[in-house]
């Protein structure tokens, strides 16, 4: 935020709090013009917009300073105090008003009728509390498990590896992240993004409190920014890489687990060649439960799977909810 120059200085304001008078200047009255009774400098305030008196040619030498002996606020140019005598040379300064910012004029436009009243709160507080209800019901519905026995009707195993063709394949990049290694197309030009550029400023205006009966008033601008779209260059790269082409797989019910034939075409790193790339297992129970009769399954690993021999009964818990089994607890009855 900057502060720009020509600051204008105006007149603090107060009320007497003797006779009532009101919007008495904080430099000019000294003293009540109703009563006599000395200014109290607690009491000056910021007066509105429409009632600002300007200082004129009043030189500033500081905030005012309270007479010890009499509290009476002297000006800080003074030696005694024109109220009571007193040197003032060891008096403390009067306190300020904190500032007071005005903020920029808002645009006047089309005014939206007052709004009646609603009920739009106690509506959204009582389907929130509604909602609030169902996830709870719904966390301990997932989480309620009970004890069952479930018996092994049957297993099955699937094993599978990728094959791999090392061939041409075209992408699209940001020039500036242009695949290694890739041959530039065509490019054409595409909004990557945005950045923001400097469109002008807010200035609002900011009233400090001199601390003598008067103020300044303050010119405080903030730049403002605006949103602009940055182009750059989308191309298309032909590139030379592995991509998968087909996956050899193998399946069964019983016996040792095999890996599937990849049957490779061209085996080898050339242009058009072929290789294995990642294999996945996957090995599956198949159970029932005793109590409810419903079907449920575990995905295990190779060797805990290989332990679950065609029913056999295991003891375990179920998902009230779900039926699901909880198959790392599985045990032997």
């Amino acid at each position: 935020m900057t502060q720009q120059g020509n600051e204008a200085v105006y007149e603090m304001m107060w009320d007497c709090k003797y006779c009532g008078q009101k919007k008495l200047l904080g430099l000019t009255h000294r003293f009540c013009a109703g009563c006599g009774a000395p200014q109290d400098p607690s009491a000056r305030y910021f007066p509105p917009e429409n009632e600002k008196v300007a200082v004129k040619d009043h030189p500033f030498v500081g905030a005012d300073v309270a007479c010890p002996a009499c509290k009476q606020p002297m000006g800080r140019a003074a030696k005694c105090c024109t109220n009571c005598g007193s040197p003032i040379d060891k008096g403390a300064e009067v306190a300020r008003k904190a500032d007071v910012v005005i903020p920029p004029p808002t645009p006047i436009g089309p005014q939206a009728p007052a709004p009646g009243k609603s009920n739009t709160g106690l509506i959204l507080g009582i389907i929130g509390g509604v909602l609030g209800l169902i996830l709870i019901i719904g966390l301990v519905m997932a989480f309620w498990k009970r004890e069952g026995v479930f018996v092994v009707t049957g297993k099955t195993w699937e094993r599978a590896i990728e094959v791999q063709r090392f061939d041409t394949v075209r992408k699209t990049a940001w020039r500036s992240d242009a695949p290694a290694g890739g041959r530039e197309l065509s490019c054409r030009k595409e909004k990557k993004g945005t950045e923001k550029v400097k469109d002008g400023e807010t200035c609002g205006t900011r009233k400090k409190d001199m601390g003598n009966g008067t103020y300044k008033e303050v010119k405080e601008c903030t730049p403002k920014y605006r949103e602009e779209p940055v182009m750059a260059d989308r191309c298309e790269y032909e590139v030379t890489e592995w991509k998968k082409v087909r996956a050899a797989e193998a399946k069964g019910t019983e016996g040792e687990p095999r890996w599937p034939d990849a049957s490779l075409s061209r085996p080898g790193t050339c242009l058009g060649c072929e290789r294995e790339g990642p294999r996945t297992e996957t090995y599956t129970v198949q159970f029932v439960d005793e109590k409810s009769k419903k079907d449920a399954s575990c995905d295990l690993p190779q060797a805990k799977w290989a332990t679950f021999a065609k029913g056999t009964k295991w003891k375990g818990k179920v998902r009230v909810a779900t039926g699901g089994l909880d198959c790392d607890g599985l045990v032997r009855p």
